[in-house]
């Protein structure tokens, strides 16, 4: 009698992340630094959508300035991420995350809510640039508290949670902003956003706590003792930077492919739909929400492919569509096809983000996640600033088909580089010794 096996249904898949996310909610989800981790980030991408839902309207609507102006200031924000974000994981080492998240949400707070009162363009640029920075002391500071309080089992699904509840906070800041401007005028946005954002300082330094340290099943290897956390000369035996950057390559190299890429997909093809295709300018404000639901719609599944099949196997099959995708926004007819590649970007590329967030964590001593993960952000923050202005080059001197070729060709170099450096990967090395030890 031969048994058949019936594939999958979507419904089943739902149903097994559903009792997976229960089973954490009673074990790792139970700790009060994720919870209050995950209120924070909410709250905190609350702030950051509603001034990104107007912040472009305000400066070109009601400050007229020219939208290649609007371009330079975002370059600014970007520029702090890059700059701070090496900065920032040294402070978290020297005061802990939630002093380092405390005072980056205050900044970040002060920045946002005087941002519409700034009268000259030196000024606006001066706190974007903060904003970059605050901000970026911001995201080290919560993945850090989620790597260390959380195992290597689930570290996919976390960091993925973790995504989920930053692009929750977009969404509803975004309509908070949209309500808020049309009860008061545009500078009240950012003013909200700044209150917004202090609240978050708040429960932050209320509700987690004073030092975070690594529970066991946190990091590979050797769990520390309190004992060698707590100890003076622990920081001597620490890689450097730079070696410590080459140990999580496999990591920060897609995660600048992907702020590369994100930078100039948000910039330029607009404008290339608009210029190329005769495409309506307001039927482009579609791709976004293309982008936001592909993410949503999958970051959940591909964060538990990563705990089950190894994270940068799951990173090297995203970054491979990412060729594909978007190399095809060249060559497809439709707006509408346009629209569903930019959904499946949505949901191939976003989530290599929090996959290459748990990659790294799983290649450092949990000591070292605070520094790892501003060399991710770095990382990040590097692709937002370089690819507008390569992308920005290459689309005005040789068009928009050339740019998006360049990208694509981008995502093959790293595609490249996650075959070439595999052995990097944890899961890699266990597999390879289980298979000579079962050869001996």
């Amino acid at each position: 009698m031969t048994t058949t096996v019936s594939p999958p249904t979507p419904a089943g898949q739902w149903s097994k992340v559903r009792n997976e996310l229960q089973q954490l909610w009673h074990t790792e989800l139970r700790d009060s630094n994720i919870r209050s981790a995950y209120v924070v980030c909410g709250m905190t991408g609350t702030a950051y959508g509603m001034v990104t839902a107007v912040v472009a309207v305000y400066l070109n609507k009601v400050r007229d300035i020219d939208t290649a102006t609007i371009g330079v200031l975002a370059m600014f924000f970007a520029a702090g991420i890059a700059l701070f974000s090496v900065p920032m994981g040294k402070a978290i080492q020297r005061f802990a995350p939630r002093m380092v998240l405390s005072l980056g949400l205050l900044g970040y707070a002060a920045a946002t809510a005087i941002f519409p009162f700034l009268a000259t363009l030196f000024g606006l640029g001066a706190a974007r640039g903060f904003d970059g920075a605050f901000s970026v002391g911001v995201w080290v500071s919560l993945e850090t508290v989620l790597l260390m309080r959380t195992t290597t089992m689930h570290r996919g699904l976390i960091t993925s949670l973790y995504t989920i509840s930053m692009a929750t906070g977009y969404a509803v800041g975004a309509v908070l902003g949209w309500i808020v401007m049309l009860l008061y005028p545009m500078p009240m946005v950012f003013v909200t956003a700044g209150m917004f954002a202090s609240l978050a300082a708040l429960i932050a330094y209320v509700f987690l706590d004073r030092e975070i340290h690594p529970i066991a099943g946190s990091g590979h290897g050797h769990e520390p003792t309190s004992s060698e956390l707590d100890a003076p000369t622990a920081s001597e035996h620490r890689p450097p930077i730079l070696s410590l950057y080459w140990k999580i390559k496999t990591a920060c190299i897609p995660t600048f492919c992907y702020g590369y890429f994100q930078a100039s997909l948000v910039l330029f093809l607009p404008l290339f739909l608009i210029n190329v295709r005769e495409v309506k300018e307001e039927d482009t404000g579609l791709l976004v929400a293309s982008f936001s639901i592909g993410m949503a719609a999958s970051v959940v599944f591909v964060g538990r492919l990563g705990d089950r099949y190894g994270h940068l196997k799951t990173v090297r099959t995203l970054v491979g569509l990412g060729v594909v995708l978007t190399a095809s926004l060249v060559y497809l007819p439709t707006y509408a096809l346009v629209a569903v590649a930019v959904l499946l970007a949505g949901a191939s590329l976003a989530p290599i983000w929090p996959m290459s967030l748990a990659l790294q964590s799983l290649i450092v001593d949990p000591r070292d996640y605070s520094r790892s993960n501003a060399l991710l952000n770095g990382s990040y923050g590097l692709g937002t600033l370089v690819g507008p202005l390569v992308s920005g080059y290459l689309f005005k001197h040789h068009g928009g088909e050339t740019m998006f070729l360049h990208i694509a060709g981008l995502w093959a170099l790293a595609l490249v580089a996650t075959l070439a450096f595999r052995r990097d990967d944890p899961s890699f090395r266990a597999i390879a010794h289980a298979r000579a030890r079962a050869t001996v």
